[in-house]
């Protein structure tokens, strides 16, 4: 059961939360969400590092007009500095993560990308269940 508060007790911005929120009460048809989480271990100021994007749009048909670009909902970054336990923990979490047309995984000597694209608050909500550990650990991060 996930605790649909997008807020932690000091009222943070839970960013995966938030997200969910939006695509649960949005109820535009075409609703397309961009989200990305790069680990980093190459810095020498920070070697665990992390950067989270999630982009949320809407879109609307008009039968008149075509498909109108209605607005941007939501584009929200965050940028962590890790342990190196929590960067090894979300690091599995993201390589046990498997692979569809909407989640791609790559890596490198440097770190490691996921980046998911959904094209409806139904897909949307389906992968954030799905990787929903991955999820709670980031937006845990900012208790």
């Amino acid at each position: 059961m996930i605790n649909m508060n997008a807020f932690n007790d000091n009222g943070n911005i839970k960013q995966f939360q938030l997200t969910r929120l939006i695509n649960e009460n949005c109820a535009d048809e075409h609703v397309v969400t961009k989200m990305s989480i790069v680990l980093r271990k190459d810095k020498i100021e920070a070697p665990y590092y992390m950067v989270t994007k999630i982009k949320v749009s809407s879109c609307i048909d008009n039968e008149t007009s075509g498909l109108v670009h209605a607005m941007d909902l939501v584009s929200l970054n965050r940028m962590h500095n890790l342990t190196e336990k929590t960067y090894k923990k979300i690091e599995g979490l993201i390589d046990d993560a498997s692979e569809s047309d909407d989640v791609k995984v790559t890596s490198d000597e440097k770190g490691m990308k996921m980046a998911i694209m959904s094209r409806s608050n139904a897909e949307t909500i389906n992968l954030l269940k799905k990787h929903q550990e991955l999820f709670e650990k980031i937006d845990n991060l900012i208790d």
